[in-house]
């Protein structure tokens, strides 16, 4: 039995806790307790985001709200870094990033990029996922600055389960269309399996999983930093994935609904 969820009531819900969030949250206030609304507070704008775009089909929104919970996770990093508190595991920080790079906001991803954790945090989370996160962030710095991206995509080369995530993060790298498209059909269908097995569990928490059921964020990542590489990506209709997602973010993002910590962003685009 898959789980059934309701998007209306979900977005509802996240629309009333976000503003809620934003006001409690305590600049001075115990580390992992702050780290843990913001990741709630991140989590709130990214079910805006999903229940919207799947709703209604408006890209607009699904963009703004992906850039605010990226914005909102830019600050939490930069307001431990100024409190030499130690920042959360570089994983936590997957969405988010994912996220603002499906935007095509490059001046906000670079800036989450280049805060993540360079430490994996073991008690926290999987090396596996470390490794991910790290390569996605050094992908983004690649990109934007040509910053080689060799030591975190060595370590996922030795960590990862599935070849097909070295060898998306290679062809990116090396701006290989052929390889590319080949990785990315291998870990879509990696990425189904364990979603599918997602929706029938009942373990699974319906406001942690429901942005992820029928959107793949970092898939939309890879897909729009391959055409940041210049990529011929070919016009097939990816699950998880969908044409709306896709299309060019048109809507400036102003740096609106955030915690009060950190520091503003650079409004440029």
């Amino acid at each position: 039995m898959s789980m059934e969820i309701d998007f209306a009531l979900l977005r509802e819900n996240a629309g009333a806790a976000a503003p809620v969030l934003i006001a409690h949250i305590d600049p001075e206030g115990e580390r992992d307790s702050l780290v843990e609304h913001m990741r709630e507070l991140c989590r709130c704008f990214v079910n805006i985001a999903a229940a919207t775009l799947l709703l209604e089909g408006r890209s607009q929104p699904f963009f703004l709200n992906l850039c605010r919970a990226a914005e909102n996770w830019r600050r939490l990093l930069v307001h431990l870094e100024r409190r030499k508190l130690k920042p959360p595991p570089a994983s936590w920080g997957l969405t988010p990033l994912s996220g603002v790079i499906a935007a095509g906001h490059w001046s906000l991803a670079t800036e989450v990029a280049d805060r993540l954790s360079v430490q994996w945090q073991k008690e926290e989370e999987y090396a596996v996922e470390f490794a991910w996160a790290s390569s996605l962030g050094a992908l983004v710095l690649h990109a934007q600055r040509g910053v080689d991206p060799s030591p975190q995509l060595d370590n996922l080369g030795r960590t990862a389960r599935e070849n097909c995530w070295p060898a998306l993060a290679q062809a990116l790298v090396e701006a290989d269309s052929p390889a590319f498209t080949s990785a990315f059909s291998d870990a879509l269908a990696v990425h189904e399996a364990r979603t599918e097995a997602r929706a029938r569990s009942f373990t699974t928490r319906e406001d942690h999983f429901a942005a992820h059921r029928y959107l793949w964020f970092e898939g939309l990542a890879l897909l729009q930093l391959a055409r940041k590489r210049g990529l011929d990506i070919p016009n097939v209709r990816y699950r998880y994935c969908p044409p709306l997602a896709q299309v060019p973010m048109t809507e400036r993002y102003l740096g609106d609904w955030v915690a009060p910590i950190g520091e503003a962003m650079a409004t440029r685009g």
